[in-house]
């Protein structure tokens, strides 16, 4: 029978190294940064609109979040946005495809996300 080793605490707090992934998009590669758990919780409700629903630009938000240059250093920031929503749709798809498997999400996450927000404004809504 073989043994597993259980790891502990300070194993599980020593996961703060940030991993990094290159996409190529023909003849260019670009860096993707993995999230903390703040930054994942933070882009999490920057997607949501006030009814719950998730917004148009999620897939920009995402690739503002953690597309990055050599260093590690943020390419895009906000003011960046509408320039995004010009990209080349199978370019985006590709790059947000790919941040969205290295940073952990799942497009059933994205739809969990905008369930579980219908639920809490719904609770919310018995107040008015």
């Amino acid at each position: 029978m073989t043994t597993i080793e259980i790891s502990g605490r300070e194993q599980l707090l020593g996961l703060t190294k940030r991993r990094y992934t290159e996409v190529s998009c023909g003849e260019m590669t670009f860096r993707l940064q993995s999230l903390t758990e703040a930054e994942k919780s933070r882009f999490e409700k920057s997607i949501l609109t006030s009814k719950g629903a998730i917004k148009d630009d999620a897939r920009r938000r995402l690739l503002i979040v953690t597309l990055v240059d050599s260093d590690g250093n943020r390419l895009l920031t906000d003011a960046d946005m509408r320039k995004l929503s010009e990209l080349d749709g199978k370019v985006s798809q590709k790059l947000a495809a790919a941040a969205m498997e290295h940073t952990g999400f799942t497009e059933s996450d994205m739809d969990d996300l905008e369930k579980n927000s219908d639920s809490i404004h719904e609770e919310d809504s018995s107040f008015d």
